[in-house]
C-alpha cells in the first residue's frame, strides 16, 4: 500500500468517526478519549512514511474539521524498549505497522516529540518507562489539572 492511500485511509475512517461519534458526543458536553488522533497520521504517516507535511495538514484538518484535541498524552519510550516490548506481548502475526523497522519508530518518536515540543500548551509527555501506577497516576494528575482548569 502506498504512503498516500495510508494516510487516506486512516483519514477517511477519522472523518467517520468525528461526524458520527466524536462530534454528537462533544454536543452533548460529554468528555471523549481517543487512543489516537490526527497526530498519529502526521507523524507515522507524514513523518514516518515522508509524505509532504502540507498535504497531510490539509488532510488531516478536511478529516476533522473543526474538532481538535484539548490535551494530547504521548508516552515516551525508547524506540528498542518499545519494540521489544511489542515483541513480547504479540500473539498474533504483526501487522503492516508492526513490521516496520527501526528507523521508522525512530522517526515516529521524534515526530511526536517535536509536535509536543511545538504545541506545549496541548502535548503531555510521559515517561512510558515508568511502571503502570506511576504512568497511571501522572496521567490522571494531569487530566485532573486540565479539567479544572
Amino acid at each position: 500500500m502506498s504512503a498516500e492511500t495510508e494516510l487516506l485511509l486512516f483519514t477517511a475512517a477519522r472523518a467517520q468517526l468525528v461526524r458520527e461519534i466524536i462530534a454528537p458526543a462533544l454536543a452533548r458536553g460529554a468528555i471523549v478519549l481517543c487512543d489516537r488522533f490526527l497526530d498519529s497520521s502526521t507523524v507515522y504517516q507524514g513523518i514516518g512514511r515522508n509524505l509532504a507535511m502540507d498535504p497531510v495538514n490539509q488532510i488531516n484538518r478536511f478529516a476533522v474539521g473543526t474538532v481538535m484535541p484539548d490535551v494530547t498524552i504521548v508516552l515516551d519510550v525508547p524506540t528498542k524498549v518499545s519494540l521489544s516490548r511489542l515483541k513480547q506481548r504479540a500473539s498474533d502475526l504483526p501487522d503492516r505497522m508492526e513490521r516496520e523497522n527501526v528507523d521508522f519508530y525512530e522517526k515516529v518518536r521524534t515526530g511526536y516529540l517535536l509536535l509536543a515540543k511545538g504545541m506545549p500548551e496541548r502535548f503531555i509527555v510521559i515517561d512510558g518507562t515508568k511502571s503502570e501506577d506511576v504512568i497511571a497516576k501522572q496521567i490522571w494528575t494531569e487530566v485532573q489539572a486540565r479539567l479544572k482548569g
